[in-house]
Formats: C-alpha cells, structure tokens, sequence
C-alpha cells in the first residue's frame, strides 16, 4: 500500500471551491442574449515553495518544555522548585496533502484573490515510552501560500493554521526566501525571561537555570542541547552536501528575543480555552523550517525537513517572599525529517 493510500487526509477537499463563479461585466442586450466577462486573477494560483512539502516526512528529534510545578494551588510556603522541566527524545511524522481546489477569498478593498494550500498532520511521539502511552503532541492544520496584495498592501507569504487538543489554535504567518548551500542555526535559548521595556531579559539567578543546567537528557541527546536544542539541528547535518534550502520563517504574536528576525507585533495569534489561559497560557509561536536538497555521494538527492520552534508559555511563579513572579517559559522543539519515498 502506497503512502498516499494510507494517508488520513488524502479524501480532504475543497470540491466545487476551485473556481471563482463568471462575474457580469459589460452586458450587452440583442434579444435574448447577453455576453458575460470572467475576470481573471492578477497573481498565478500555485502552491509556490509548499509543493515541495507535499508528502509524509519521517525522522528524530527532541522536546524541551518548562511546566507549572503546581505552584500557585500548594499551600504553605512556595516551594522551591519553580517549574518542572520535561524533555523527551521524539519520533515525529508529517504529513501535507494538496487542498482538492483553489482557495478564495472575497474582496471589497481590493479585487478577490485566489491561493493554494496544503492540510498537515504532525504527530510526535516520545521513543522511550511504551507503544500506545508515548504520544505527546498531535496537530492539524493548514499551510497556505497567501499572494501579494493592494489592501492591505503585502508581500506574498505562508501561513499556518493550526489546531491541538489541549485546547490551543495559532494562526502563524511569515517570509520565505531559498538559499544555496545548509542553513545557519542560531540559538534556541530555554532560559526563562521576563520583558523589559519589550526586549527579553533573560533570568539567569540559580533558582531558574540550575533545573536546566542538572537536568539529565534522554538517551541519545547530548547534554548541550539542553542548552540549545538547535545543536540537534547542526549535528544531524554534518558531513551532507546540502546544495539548496528553501526557508519559512513563521511567528504569532512575535517577543522580541525569540521572534525571526525584522518581525514585529501584530502578526499571528494564539487563542487558547480557558483552563489554558490560567494555568500555563501559550500566547506567542517562532518557528523556522528549512527545506533541504541534500546530494549523495553519487549524485542522486534526496529531500530533508528540519524545523526549530519555540512556544511562549505564561505561568505565574512565587518568589522567595510570597510576592507573585511574571514569567516567561520557552518551550522547544526540533526535528530532522526524511520525505518518505511513494510506492
């Protein structure tokens, strides 16, 4: 059975959506006829750089994130540690397939516009849990291949569209550009922070970086990606010839220190349910992908998917006299994945 086959999201469609209806234009009355004008899009309907998503991507990777130690509901004095560190070695699959038609939307400011997309499912297990209990992060959504535009006046972009169970959807949007050779990874930093006249202070006292500096990695991770889980990234492409990348930088609800570079505020959003608003509120996403063409030795190539993305979480802590910290929790994670050959 090929990929294809068993693809959940292979039948999901935009059936009878692929067309904008004939608009009447310039009527001209002899009798009982009338001629009618389709008017014709300004920008082709393609899915641009996505159509290199398409298929199942397969591969390894790790999960970084800083939960509430149930700080604020333990009663007596607060407890010393202020968060709980999770870290998970991770398998992850996914999957784009084409949307079946064009997308459109209506215009008023500006004339309609037309534009192709693809549904994911990203699906990230842990591998040192048994089979059936070691599922950590489901995901469905869209990426879209959004044109230019007069009203508002934009450039073309990706967005992404995205549901989880807990309780979140994002909507992330952004650039992309295609380079020649490997991607340079910057740091992917866990450290908690607060904001300081809108620029990013990291918490460096022992209290906040001594659970990250003692924690013990999942086998396989070294110890330094803790630290910086992008060093995950580095390591898996050394020694490949990498002759092209495309890049897609995304974010919602940008913080300065952890957005893509040149991005600012507004763009994108997190919308959570309310349990997640109070509890441990994920309210900004920065992500990079990097689709890679990478040679072998004898000159075939194949295709490779890495991704870094970083979630903003909220969770309130106390400090050592009782008073209530603000604080923000990176949470982080990354993955090299192959493109799964079809049968």
């Amino acid at each position: 059975m090929s990929i294809n086959q068993k693809n959940p999201l292979s039948n999901l469609n935009l059936s009878g959506l692929n067309k904008l209806e004939a608009k009447k234009v310039n009527k001209v009355n002899k009798g009982l006829k009338a001629t009618f004008k389709t008017e014709s899009l300004d920008a082709p309907v393609n899915l641009g750089v996505l159509q290199t998503l398409t298929g199942t991507w397969v591969g390894p990777g790790f999960n970084l994130i800083e939960v509430p130690n149930m700080n604020q509901a333990k009663p007596g004095p607060p407890p010393t540690d202020k968060f709980k560190i999770i870290l998970n070695s991770t398998s992850e699959t996914f999957t784009f397939s084409s949307i079946g038609g064009d997308i459109i939307n209506r215009g008023n400011a500006q004339q309609d516009i037309a534009f192709m997309g693809l549904h994911y499912l990203q699906q990230v297990n842990d591998v040192n849990l048994p089979s059936g209990k070691n599922g950590i992060h489901l995901e469905t959504g869209l990426f879209l291949n959004l044109p230019n535009g007069t009203d508002p006046a934009v450039q073309p972009s990706i967005a992404r569209l995205g549901s989880i169970p807990h309780g979140d959807s994002l909507l992330a949007q952004g650039t992309f550009f295609t380079i020649n050779g490997g991607p340079q990874f910057d740091i992917a930093d866990p450290t908690p922070f607060f904001i300081v006249d809108g620029k990013r202070q990291n918490k460096t006292s022992d209290t906040y970086l001594s659970q990250l500096k003692n924690a013990v990695p999942p086998a396989g991770i070294p110890q330094e990606v803790i630290m910086n889980p992008n060093i995950l990234l580095e390591n898996a492409i050394k020694g490949q010839n990498i002759t092209q990348t495309i890049v897609i930088l995304l974010d919602a609800n940008p913080v300065d220190g952890v957005a893509n570079p040149g991005v600012t505020a507004p763009v994108g959003g997190i919308t959570n349910i309310p349990f997640i608003n109070v509890n441990a509120n994920a309210n900004s996403l920065s992500a990079i992908f990097w689709i890679e063409t990478v040679q072998n030795p004898d000159g075939s190539t194949f295709l490779q998917l890495q991704y870094t993305q970083t979630v903003i979480l909220d969770f309130p802590v106390f400090a050592p006299d009782g008073s209530v910290v603000e604080i923000k929790w990176p949470h982080i994670s990354v993955a090299t994945l192959r493109l799964q050959e079809t049968k």
